[in-house]
């Protein structure tokens, strides 16, 4: 069973699903439950008809309710799910990148947090975006000092993603 909480979702039973899904590197294990991030626990709504999220009312949330409520804490919900989901689908472990200043951080396939070290830090933007270049230096110092690579991921009005790799370098 997974219920939606207010900025994750908290799956609980049946306890093969919270290994089966942790072992993928999904989510975080708290003891007996794990917690997904939205764009986790959307993926997954995606993937897996049957997997059912309720709000804390009981009722059952499909793809379309869990996209609006996760866009109303985050108007770039909407672009960063695209980004997650095409990391995903490439066979990539995609975990947020908070503690780093970016939107996700991403694992080599194969590798799980806490077992390996994420390579990339990807932040993510719109294509129409104005590119502030102290900001994109200040990010790839950022990425460099915990040594991963920084790549931008920007996003066309088609949802087509372009993926850009900055890296710092000493001429």
């Amino acid at each position: 069973m997974a219920v939606l909480m207010t900025d994750r979702v908290m799956v609980s039973e049946p306890p093969e699903l919270v290994d089966e899904l942790s072992q993928k590197g999904l989510g975080e294990r708290q003891g007996t439950t794990l917690l997904l991030a939205p764009e986790e626990a959307l993926y997954l709504k995606e993937k897996r008809k049957e997997f059912n999220i309720e709000n804390s009312k009981g009722k059952s949330q499909g793809y379309d309710d869990l996209l609006k409520t996760f866009m109303k804490t985050d108007k770039n919900f909407g672009n960063k799910y695209i980004v997650f989901r095409d990391l995903k689908d490439r066979g990539f472990v995609a975990k947020t990148g908070f503690k780093y200043g970016s939107d996700y951080r991403i694992y080599s396939r194969g590798d799980k947090p806490g077992k390996g070290h994420a390579i990339w830090l990807v932040q993510v933007r719109p294509e129409e975006s104005k590119c502030d270049f102290s900001l994109v230096s200040r990010s790839v110092r950022l990425a460099q000092n915990v040594r991963k690579k920084m790549i931008y991921a920007l996003l066309d009005k088609e949802g087509d993603i372009s993926y850009y790799k900055f890296e710092w370098f000493k001429p």
